[in-house]
């Protein structure tokens, strides 16, 4: 998992394998985040991208708001 200062030097624009190995989370995991509500993701064709700046913002929003809190995520 990266820390913050090394999440600043990401790309604009990750890939959810990107984003998987820089939160230190599973990449099944990572898809369903991509598919909660708010969560900073969108298409292009059939690939997922995620803004990092919008990903610090939504990951800060969690840590204020939800402390402690699981993100709720859709089931399929």
């Amino acid at each position: 998992m990266l820390n913050r200062e090394e999440i600043k030097n990401l790309p604009q624009l990750l890939t959810p394998h990107e984003l998987a190995e820089a939160m230190g989370i599973s990449l099944p995991f990572c898809y369903k985040l991509i598919r909660t509500k708010g969560f900073p993701s969108f298409r292009v064709g059939k690939k997922w991208l995620i803004a990092t700046d919008k990903l610090m913002e939504w990951i800060d929003l969690q840590a204020d708001s939800d402390a402690g809190k699981k993100p709720e995520v859709q089931n399929e």
